[in-house]
């Protein structure tokens, strides 16, 4: 039996958050690990998150030194917004902390490439929470795609609505408005999916990006959901991307959309090859993949009629995969914890580390380099 960890969680928040309805219930009976610390804004805030959750023992913090420096603290985990991502994440690697960072690791490239040296000078080990990657309907079609039962990839197309940056924003997301915060419709939700295609599939070479902000300002709501003036936005609320897969060069073509869909049509993922098709369809705010799961069906030519000399058009059957069901969104947060302590790994659950992150951040770059110049632009 390996080592109990002892983590320190920075960012729950005895008033709710992603943390407390994520990575808190898999870690109250996870086995391998326990929470010793927390962290927020301030020790207050800290120990009213200890006492709301009942989590006796824990010490309280209220700065990101004081966490990394606490000798009951193996890892400390981050799960706040993302703006905040690098100066909470620093003091733990230099004080050799292995470190969990949500997605996206950091605002930008540069403060990502940063963390990432960090930590292979500390030698530490890291995770970042791009957990769609934990999907079971995401793990079974790369296990489809890899068996070659599609045959050779000729092509995939993406399309999701973000349910951020409708008509309006409340008041808890004003953070994701400056482009600069890194926390915005291309780097989360697009981010998160797009995570997810490259998994399956792999990278995306020749990238052509258009991004637009089509609707600059949004009507404000205040804490009780009501109507409080109206706020600019600088982050984009469209995007699109066109490419190659690096494998065998099937074309790639993904886009997102602000808000939800009207037309039920949350997030639709078809992959197409010579001899099959998949196609996961998402539930309502369907569009965070890492959130949400999507159905998962796989069409193939009709082997019966292709026997008695019938052409493959018109002959195709579609059939639903069975898959796992993920249940809440502890779900596939707790299988990247599992995936950490070596747990599930013979099943297709993976371990995603601050490289494989900057990878993405790479990717996130080399978009918005293609929007501004009218370039294709590659990142790998």
């Amino acid at each position: 039996m390996p080592e109990q960890k002892r983590i320190g969680l920075v960012g729950l928040s005895a008033k709710g958050s992603w943390a407390a309805r994520s990575h808190l219930p898999y870690l109250r009976k996870a086995s391998l690990y326990k929470i010793t610390a927390l962290q927020n804004s301030s020790k207050d805030a800290a120990e009213a998150a200890a006492e709301e959750y009942s989590l006796d023992g824990t010490s309280a913090h209220g700065s990101a030194s004081a966490i990394a420096s606490d000798p009951n603290v193996d890892i400390v985990a981050i799960s706040v917004n993302v703006p905040r991502h690098y100066d909470l994440t620093r003091p733990a690697l230099e004080a050799g902390k292995d470190v969990f960072v949500e997605w996206p690791l950091a605002r930008n490239l540069a403060e990502a490439e940063d963390l990432v040296l960090l930590a292979q000078q500390k030698g530490v080990r890291t995770m970042v929470g791009l957990q769609a990657r934990q999907n079971p309907a995401v793990i079974k079609a790369k296990e489809i795609v890899a068996s070659g039962k599609l045959g050779r990839i000729l092509g995939t197309t993406m399309y999701g609505h973000a349910v951020i940056f409708g008509p309006s924003i409340h008041q808890s997301f004003l953070y994701g408005l400056p482009i600069e915060a890194g926390a915005n419709l291309l780097t989360i939700p697009f981010g998160h999916a797009v995570d997810a295609l490259c998994f399956v599939l792999g990278e995306v070479r020749d990238v052509s990006a258009t991004l637009a902000n089509l609707r600059p300002e949004h009507t404000l709501l205040d804490r009780d959901g009501k109507p409080a003036g109206t706020v600019q936005k600088t982050a984009h609320d469209y995007a699109n991307i066109t490419g190659f897969l690096v494998n065998g060069g099937g074309i790639v073509e993904v886009t997102y959309a602000p808000g939800v869909s009207r037309t039920n049509r949350d997030f639709y993922w078809e992959i197409n090859g010579t001899e099959g098709s998949l196609v996961l369809e998402g539930p309502k705010m369907g569009g965070h993949l890492q959130m949400h799961q999507p159905s998962l069906k796989l069409a193939t030519h009709d082997p019966e009629a292709a026997a008695h000399g019938a052409p493959p058009s018109g002959n195709q059957y579609l059939e639903e995969v069975t898959v796992e069901k993920a249940g809440d969104y502890s779900y596939n947060v707790g299988k990247a914890w599992d995936a950490w302590a070596g747990i599930g790994l013979d099943h297709g659950h993976t371990v995603t580390t601050f490289e494989d992150a900057l990878l993405r951040h790479g990717m996130i770059e080399a978009i918005y380099r293609s929007a501004k110049l009218g370039t294709r632009e590659n990142y790998v």
